[in-house]
């Protein structure tokens, strides 16, 4: 019944040989746990199972899903055998991340054929117009695709819901404990047309959430007890130029700021041609609103960001960065570096990497570059000419990470010995953790329970990745 979902993806998906042997291991696994008990006294017919790979966008629209699935009278399952309804949120910017939903879809072999009556739905970025009716051929033991955030497609497709919702969902799983943090997507789609990236192709065109309408999401998610929100969009500084009165993000943070109990704010994923003087000044002057922004250079070299498509040059990133850090001094800056793109010499690299040493990022998250289907840059990943060999994005990616772990050792370094203020989120390994404003993480050990709370903690040990100290009294 499900041979050609192992026969090959001959449309240009293609699954790894090594995904056989995972799947029959996942089928002894799944045929161990059969007789395990489940806590849960919902029976099957009503029990979901959401399994989720990607970014914030997609961990925010899980969250969104299991709280209307819930709200219809489902619960979560702790297994895919214990549930009637499967929902695989999925990413398509890495290959990897395909291969690892190809793998999950492998232990569902076993679990449709015990129980056929288990609705599957293949969910999120995997999902578009251009490989619909590929994947409805080569997969068929998934009964729905389903495009990326459209929860209530999904809600509609649970067959034994019991209720309907009064109002739309929060991103918000567990209503009763929220998360300290919640994401809050404020727009979807992307108008860019970066060479390397398919999210446009999947996700679509750009469509920004009314003002009013994520202002009254906010308010509804902060008395459930959150204390902080991150506004979430692929170019998340050019929301509300497709509204009505074309309201900038300036004008949401703004709107949002004194919502009563909320501590703090963010935002990502930024993009520099987006970045103006008034969210800049915003940022500076509204004091929930952190010190943070994530500003992807994605390359140090004009030549590469020409080729990628990115609508800016160094000059002018390097500009931005330099009225951002006067507007707001302490402000922490990550970014994104794709190595390895198609048409990067070894010099555009040396620029990239000299470039990074001059701004001294706070984090920067680094990628090899990953061919995606349909994109400019995977037709150019086709040509000797401009291809760079998988060794040497390594080779890049290595370097590139080296120099991020001594700068980050000495920015975080500055802190040892200072007070900073704390959003504690949980507990791990018997200390709390938390966030700085600047969003560093940090740990510190102390027997009250600080969960949502705000602590001074006196910085004692530093690290590339992480700040360590003792909570300081009130």
């Amino acid at each position: 019944m499900f041979g050609s979902f192992w026969e090959g993806f001959g449309d240009g998906f293609a699954i790894p040989e090594s995904l056989s042997f995972i799947r029959i291991m996942q089928e002894l696994l799944f045929l161990n746990t059969q007789t395990r008990p489940d806590r849960d006294a919902t029976p099957r017919s009503r029990r979901y199972y959401v399994w989720t790979v990607g970014c914030q966008m997609n961990i925010s629209d899980t969250e969104r899903l299991e709280a209307a699935l819930q709200g219809v009278g489902y619960s979560p399952a702790t297994r895919p055998d214990l549930a009637s309804f499967i929902v695989l949120n999925s990413c398509s910017v890495r290959a990897s991340a395909e291969e690892r939903i190809f793998g999950k879809l492998g232990e569902l072999v076993g679990v449709k054929r015990s129980h056929p009556d288990t609705c599957i739905v293949l969910w999120g970025c995997m999902v578009g117009p251009d490989n619909r009716s590929i994947f409805e051929r080569q997969l068929p033991m998934v009964d729905h695709f389903v495009s990326p955030s459209a929860v209530d497609e999904i809600v509609a497709l649970a067959p034994n819901a019991v209720y309907t919702l009064d109002e739309p969902a929060l991103p918000v799983r567990d209503q009763e404990h929220p998360s300290v943090s919640v994401h809050v997507p404020i727009q979807y789609g992307c108008n860019m047309s970066c060479s390397y990236c398919v999210i446009p192709q999947r996700r679509g065109r750009e469509r920004s959430r009314p003002l009013e309408e994520i202002a009254d999401e906010v308010r509804r998610i902060v008395a459930c007890g959150t204390k902080e929100i991150v506004l979430l969009g692929q170019i998340v500084d050019s929301w509300g130029h497709d509204l009505p009165g074309r309201p900038q993000l300036a004008d949401l943070i703004t709107a949002i700021h004194n919502t009563p109990g909320l501590l703090r704010l963010r935002f990502l994923t930024s993009h520099p041609a987006w970045m103006t003087d008034d969210l800049i000044e915003t940022m500076a002057r509204l004091p929930r609103c952190m010190p943070e922004v994530n500003l992807p250079i994605q390359s140090g070299s004009d030549i590469l960001l020409k080729i990628m498509r990115r609508g800016y040059n160094v000059a002018r990133y390097r500009d931005l960065i330099a009225r951002i850090r006067t507007a707001i001094p302490h402000i922490s800056l990550t970014t994104d570096v794709i190595v390895g793109h198609p048409g990067e010499t070894a010099e555009d690299f040396a620029q990239t990497m000299a470039l990074c040493a001059e701004i001294r990022f706070d984090k920067i998250h680094i990628a090899a570059f990953s061919a995606r289907p349909g994109t400019p840059a995977a037709e150019q990943e086709q040509d000797p000419a401009l291809a760079v060999p998988e060794s040497e994005k390594q080779e890049r990616r290595l370097a590139l990470e080296h120099l991020h772990e001594l700068i980050a050792t000495e920015r975080n370094a500055v802190h040892r010995g200072q007070t900073v203020e704390v959003l504690v989120e949980s507990e791990s390994r018997g200390k709390w953790r938390g966030r700085s404003p600047g969003n560093k993480l940090v740990f510190f050990a102390h027997p009250d329970d600080w969960a949502g709370r705000l602590a001074h903690v006196h910085i004692t040990q530093t690290s590339p990745w992480s700040l360590q100290g003792i909570v300081q009294p009130v």
